[in-house]
């Protein structure tokens, strides 16, 4: 048999292919360029819910969501998918920063710093990034009239932050307090020393900074929890009195994951990880530009971790997501694509240059891995899916109610006791289940389980709009659950009854507590509409770029909607073909074309 290689799969949250093709063709992404010329390349075709957690999974596992899509935390096992057979063979895993859908399985993989989606902050967190302000009202609080997103609480489409501290002036400085997690808190002072710079006291470190300068990072300890915490000056006017500091996330590195020795090295030789930064990647928030600095040190941190862990020690794969290409199409899409609403082509160019910006983070990385792997690697660069401009808010449970299959409370939130049907939080906001009796709170009989099967089907088919072009069906296509295996769904976590959004219209609710809108605020959105949403600018296509040994060198695979296309767990199949790996078990199918003959 041919010599198994290794795999190192550079997710990346939300990856237009579109805008690949485009600033390739800029030349502003030399290192991606190189992957594609050099290696094989294809879009995927995600599945619904058309969001990470979902779609990272099945790309990972190499099976369709009716064996591996359990819910958002919670992992598969049993099913022997990629991670399950790399157990049975010998072969280590790292998962770092990875969705926590999905964890390894094996007692000597690495699960590092998952990606926290819970309530609250993740527990490896100390203390939150935030900004600190002598003059808060550089961020005012703007009404929000309608939320994004699922849960339909959520802001998903807008990533928006509210992390902003007040500083305290006093006759010898400023003083500012770092809130834990845990309830302490930690006094940090600012000193003059001269008419432009500060001087920076945090416990027994101190550190002196100038405008845009960052400063070295600082330990600190509180009771039994230790991290380290770095500062950046964002502003200071020594006669107005004003100073705007940031401060990063504090992580504690021996709760980053389940292998303290290793958590140890990595951030002993890396630097401490962050898995957040301080500001949104939006022009119009003040000092966005530090979003690429942050999320510039986070990815640098995960690759170079990445050839550590391959290089190095006894791992064979190693996955990761890296979310600020996506941040900055939530933020910036909608004025950039022509088909959105709040378009402008005099605006295009500032907010398409922030996308821009974050896509030219991402192939420097990509350099980095091409200067520091080994022969035996494959580098994957993948995303699970992009994005298009909203255009409609949709509140699918004011949509049942008014067939009467739900009661709501005063919220908007269906009653269970009362409700025929109802959504998981967990499950992506695109499947209807039927409250059976024999569920807590439930209400249905199984002998009525089809009729209302019907009714939230008719619910969901009959959705119209009526829009400034015409009339516009809400829901692109719904099926019962026995008809739903054509899109990958079958088991007892799948919903009764599957069903997508058309291209445009988002998860939400709004103050009026309308069931359709127009969105009141630009954004862009991926999880609820139909995978093959697109317009000439962007799609919610997913992409996966491969490049080393036993790759196929400028092979492309055709991606035609009306005639073939590639799936996500296809990518986790043409892993385990490169692992040396029996892919039986496996929903997907190697990529064979993008693979070279030895490969197949």
């Amino acid at each position: 048999m041919y010599n198994a290689k290794k795999v190192l799969v550079l997710g990346v949250d939300g990856l237009i292919p579109e805008l690949v093709d485009r600033f390739c063709h800029e030349g502003v992404l030399p290192h991606i360029d190189r992957l594609r010329r050099e290696g094989g390349t294809t879009r995927l075709m995600p599945y619904i819910s058309t969001w990470g957690d979902t779609n990272f999974v099945n790309f990972l596992t190499g099976q369709a969501p009716g064996n591996s899509w359990v819910g958002q935390r919670i992992s598969p096992s049993g099913t022997r998918h990629l991670l399950e057979l790399m157990t049975e063979a010998g072969q280590n895993c790292a998962l770092v920063h990875f969705p926590e859908s999905l964890k390894p399985t094996g007692k000597n993989d690495l699960c590092l710093a998952p990606f926290w989606s819970g309530k609250g902050p993740a527990p490896m967190e100390m203390a939150p990034a935030g900004v600190h302000s002598t003059d808060l009202s550089q961020w005012p609080n703007v009404a929000q009239n309608e939320a994004l997103g699922w849960p339909p609480s959520g802001s998903l489409a807008h990533h928006q932050k509210h992390n902003r501290h007040a500083i305290e002036r006093s006759e010898d400085g400023y003083h500012a307090l770092i809130r834990l997690n845990a309830g302490a808190s930690l006094a940090v002072t600012l000193s003059p020393v001269a008419d432009t710079r500060l001087r920076l006291t945090l416990n027994e470190c101190a550190a002196t900074l100038g405008v845009g300068e960052w400063s070295d990072w600082l330990p600190i300890e509180a009771g039994d929890e230790r991290g380290h915490v770095r500062f950046k000056l964002l502003a200071y006017d020594a006669e107005r009195r004003h100073v705007d500091l940031l401060q990063s996330q504090i992580t504690m590195p021996e709760r980053l994951g389940n292998h303290l020795a290793l958590a140890e090295k990595l951030t002993q030789r890396h630097g401490p990880f962050i898995s957040k930064w301080a500001v949104s990647a939006d022009p119009d928030t003040p000092y966005f530009e530090t979003s690429f600095e942050e999320g510039r040190y986070q990815l640098d941190w995960l690759v170079d971790s990445a050839l550590t862990l391959l290089n190095e020690e006894d791992f064979h794969l190693f996955a990761t997501v890296f979310r600020l290409n996506d941040e900055t199409h939530h933020t910036c899409l909608a004025y950039c694509d022509p088909e959105s609403p709040f378009f402008t082509s005099d605006g295009q160019e500032r907010y398409l240059n922030t996308i821009r910006t974050a896509y030219q983070v991402l192939d420097d990385a990509v350099g980095r891995l091409l200067a520091g792997r080994r022969e035996d690697t494959v580098i994957v660069l993948a995303s699970d899916h992009g994005d298009v401009p909203n255009h409609y808010l949709c509140d699918i449970h004011r949509r049942l109610a008014a067939f009467g299959l739900c009661t709501l409370d005063e919220n908007g939130r269906p009653i269970r006791q009362r409700s025929q049907a109802f959504l998981k939080d967990e499950r992506g906001g695109l499947e209807v289940f039927v409250n059976r009796d024999i569920l807590d709170e439930g209400i249905v009989s199984e002998a009525d389980v089809a009729e209302v099967q019907t009714q939230i089907l008719k619910a969901l088919s009959t959705w119209y709009v009526d829009t400034p072009q015409g009339e516009r069906n809400v829901v692109a296509f719904a099926l019962k659950k026995q008809d739903a295996s054509v899109l990958g769904y079958w088991g007892e976590n799948a919903g009764d009854v599957m069903f997508a959004y058309a291209s445009g219209f988002v998860w939400g609710v709004n103050r009026r507590g309308d069931t359709v809108a127009a969105v009141e605020s630009a954004g862009a959105n991926h999880g609820p509409q139909v995978p093959s949403a697109s317009t000439a600018f962007a799609s919610n296509h997913g992409l996966a770029i491969l490049h080393g040994e036993g790759v196929l060198p400028g092979a492309s695979l055709n991606f035609d909607t009306r005639q073939g296309i590639q799936r996500m767990d296809n990518a986790g199949a043409t892993f385990a073909r490169l692992l040396g790996l029996d892919t039986t078990t496996l929903d997907g199918m190697p990529l064979n074309a993008l693979l070279n003959e030895e490969m197949r």
